[in-house]
């Protein structure tokens, strides 16, 4: 697997500048290290679930609300153990890490390793270090993704209100899910956990309606909230390990007519940037200072597109030496910050 790929950018749109009729910017999107990213070395995992005990079942979507109407769907600080959504947690977070390019990823059959403890809340160590390097070697990965606590802590509210001269009787609900998950990444060569994190957070859901059954037909079901709540859960801890995607804003000039009628943009647009690099080359030897510049800044900018981070630095450092530019400045500084980032992870070991 070429771990550099994850460096790739992305066009997400094009739009005409508002400040000049000759200048173009484009929305994309760049990659920004994780300070849990693993090391280099580690290109594949093996996803595993060790929170879940005799406590957790799969709670059926009917009786779990109608434990909650029956409440008044007034319920505070309640902690459910569903065994779907912590699954949920583990599928999604494998989908993520694979998607993103960084990571190969495999999540046996049987995933949930046995855990004779009940207090849920408990972070146990799996240390048995011939299993994990029998697991590691089995599915041919790097290291062990285990999931070692998982719960979710649910509060909910209902209200009436009564009409007043300006407003009907109306209802409100809310839900709140807190979702609190711990990670250990187990190195079966070094013997020892490289990575230990938890992630904790809440994500809400409210609404009102005229009527209670209009109301409720609008708002989640609370085992649809804990599906939702482990997916999150997933994203959070996908993105402690994973390259984070930042949308930014890259500019070029537009040169002579052909590219005022749209010609280049379309060729941007299809994020054909070799062919961009091409047309704009030969206006680089332009007699001119203004349009060399600007066609050396445009080469500045395809280059990257074209991930030559050293080219592009070079022809927007020479763009900006013909004609000073501020925005120049600014973007061979844009450069020179993610070529770090590439070398921050290239040095990981």
């Amino acid at each position: 697997m070429k771990i550099t790929r994850i460096f790739n950018i992305f066009i997400l749109s094009v739009v005409i500048s508002s400040c000049s009729s000759t200048y173009r910017s484009i929305v994309v999107e760049t990659s920004h290290l994780s300070s849990n990213i693993l090391p280099g070395r580690i290109n594949s995992l093996t996803l595993m679930n060790h929170s879940i005990n005799t406590q957790f079942r799969n709670f059926d979507e009917d009786s779990l609300q109608r434990s909650f109407y029956a409440q008044n769907f007034n319920v505070k600080n309640i902690v459910i153990l569903d065994s779907l959504a912590a699954d949920t947690t583990l599928k999604t977070l494998g989908r993520l890490l694979y998607n993103n390019g960084r990571y190969d990823v495999v999540i046996p059959k049987e995933r949930n390793i046995t855990r004779l403890d009940n207090n849920y809340y408990k972070i146990q160590e799996y240390t048995d270090w011939n299993t994990i390097k029998e697991i590691c070697n089995t599915f041919h990965t790097d290291a062990l993704l285990v999931i070692e606590r998982y719960y979710n802590k649910l509060n909910t509210f209902y209200k009436i209100h009564q009409p007043t001269a300006e407003y009907k009787k109306f209802v409100t609900a809310s839900i709140d899910s807190k979702y609190s998950a711990s990670v250990k990444i187990y190195d079966p060569v070094e013997k020892k956990v490289i990575r230990q994190f938890e992630v904790t957070d809440t994500i809400s859901w409210s609404d009102g309606a005229l009527s209670t059954e209009k109301l409720f037909e609008k708002c989640p079901t609370i085992k649809n909230c804990l599906i939702q709540s482990g997916i999150q859960t997933a994203v959070d801890i996908n993105n402690y390990l994973s390259p984070v995607w930042k949308k930014e804003e890259r500019n070029y000039y537009l040169i002579d007519t052909d590219e005022k009628n749209n010609t280049i943009e379309k060729v941007i647009r299809k994020n054909e940037w070799g062919k961009a690099y091409k047309y704009w080359l030969p206006f680089t030897k332009s007699s001119k200072k203004r349009i060399k510049s600007k066609a050396e800044f445009n080469i500045a900018v395809a280059s990257e597109m074209l991930g030559n981070l050293d080219e592009a630095i070079l022809w927007a450092t020479n763009s900006n030496e013909l004609v000073y530019n501020y925005q120049t400045e600014i973007y061979i500084k844009k450069l020179m910050k993610r070529k770090e980032i590439i070398k921050q992870f290239n040095s990981v070991q």
